[in-house]
């Protein structure tokens, strides 16, 4: 079947299963994609994974003369957050976990605490004409200093420049750094540097998208693309453009936006394989397809690719609900969360799923809430709250939770919430809940 074919159901079924804000039913949601934590927040218990090093690297400090150059500064904290989350041997801190950190002074002790990290680098950047000064240090959370440098290059050499910054703080670690590691890392990306700074001017917009930022993306992708057409990242961030835009419900046509999705993510990996955000627009595709083997495969390998990918990780732990992992999905997203505290609220849907389906209703609830604090009205956050509120006998809270999915959505249909659940126990379970929360009707059995 092809995209343009798409049934409408199924599109409306995208909205539980991989995130479409409720495409085709008439009613859209303007969610932030991304909500926002205070520094420190806790909203799971942390995944324990002290046998690697734990790093944050805390956006760069911009002392450039033009304040415009700010998403250069930020673009380089991001590249270098990329490239050491390449390292197995380490476990580092997404960019919007170490964001809430920009501009402002923080104390080792306290980055320690907040983040659960023991290492932190903090450094400068100064763009001043044809050449990029960079000053860094690598602190340990008792306040010790590992390790510092400087660095002074040409613009043209910029990729350079990021390379011996990962591979040094790696080396102080006493990271043991793979042959495949080195090649993911340090490849080139694009031989040029116009191309290259359309994408970094791009990529705040995928951080925290906003519908007008999202189509601004797609113009500054698309000349990337026109100045380099072998550029794998301008294509992966560009089919991320489309996923975001479908999935918060953005689409005008919502079959268009998915098939141009995949072709564009299928483009970047013809390109470099190593492409971990291609393979996650893909995984997200096949779930939606309903093809979870495929989906699985493709999350996997984005994951043995870049292990701290906090995206990758909550990909593959969504997925893992619906085939019915509980426990793996439970570790996948707890350590996604660890990494990156603002789940998108579709992958938080899935953690408050898998708590819920493990019997541990306590935190499903705290999850339920806090999707609903960070996003606003979402159905499927108040169904679950429902659910796991009934489950514990407070069927007061359920029925505020009932009552508001009817008023926002008179036409939730709890009989396909949670549908796609391929054990017959979860989906039993999960219906038991609804039905006790009076959202679902058991239909008896026709007289003889």
């Amino acid at each position: 079947m092809a995209y343009q074919d798409l049934p409408r159901g199924a599109i409306v079924a995208f909205v539980m299963l991989v995130g479409a804000a409720v495409v085709g039913t008439g009613i859209s949601y303007d969610l932030p994609f991304f909500g926002s934590l205070r520094v420190g927040d806790q909203s799971v218990k942390w995944v324990a994974i002290e046998t690697k090093p734990t790093i944050a690297i805390l956006p760069f400090l911009n002392q450039s003369d033009e304040s415009a150059r700010e998403y250069f500064v930020d673009g380089l904290t991001q590249e270098i957050i990329t490239a050491l989350g390449r390292f197995s041997a380490l476990t580092v801190m997404s960019w919007n976990a170490v964001l809430p950190y920009k501009g402002r002074p923080a104390r080792p002790e306290k980055v320690g605490r907040d983040l659960a990290v023991r290492y932190q680098v903090e450094g400068s950047v100064r763009h001043s004409g044809e050449r990029v000064r960079v000053n860094l240090q690598l602190v340990s959370t008792d306040g010790r200093v590992v390790w510092s440098s400087s660095f002074d290059e040409a613009l043209a050499d910029v990729f350079s420049l990021q390379d011996k910054i990962a591979t040094q703080i790696a080396g102080a670690l006493a990271i043991r750094v793979t042959q495949a590691e080195q090649q993911r890392v340090f490849a080139k990306p694009t031989e040029s540097l116009e191309a290259y700074e359309y994408v970094l001017r791009a990529r705040p917009a995928l951080n925290r998208p906003q519908r007008a930022k999202i189509a601004q993306a797609r113009v500054l992708l698309r000349r990337a693309i026109q100045l380099d057409p072998n550029y794998a990242a301008a294509y992966s961030a560009l089919a991320e453009t489309y996923y975001v835009g479908l999935s918060m419900g953005w689409a005008e046509s919502p079959a268009a936006f998915l098939s141009r999705a995949g072709e564009l993510a299928n483009k970047a990996l013809s390109l470099s394989d190593s492409e971990v955000r291609a393979r996650i627009v893909l995984g997200r595709i096949h779930l939606f397809h309903q093809r979870y083997d495929q989906a699985k495969a493709e999350l996997d390998r984005a994951i043995a690719i870049n292990p701290s990918d906090a995206r990758g990780l909550a990909a593959s732990g969504n997925i893992k609900v619906w085939l019915g992992q509980v426990d793996a999905a439970i570790e996948a997203l707890e350590l996604a969360e660890r990494i990156d505290p603002v789940l998108n609220p579709f992958d938080r849907n899935a953690l408050t799923m898998a708590y819920y389906l493990k019997g541990r209703y306590e935190a499903a609830i705290r999850q339920a809430e806090l999707n609903i604090q960070q996003t606003g009205v979402v159905h499927f956050s108040h169904a679950m709250l429902a659910a796991a509120s009934a489950q514990l006998n407070r069927f007061e809270d359920a029925k505020r939770a009932v009552n508001m999915i009817r008023r926002t959505d008179p036409t939730f249909d709890a009989s396909r919430f949670g549908s796609k659940l391929l054990k017959a126990a979860d989906l039993q379970d999960l219906r038991e809940g609804l039905r006790k929360a009076g959202l679902y009707a058991t239909v008896a059995p026709a007289a003889n």
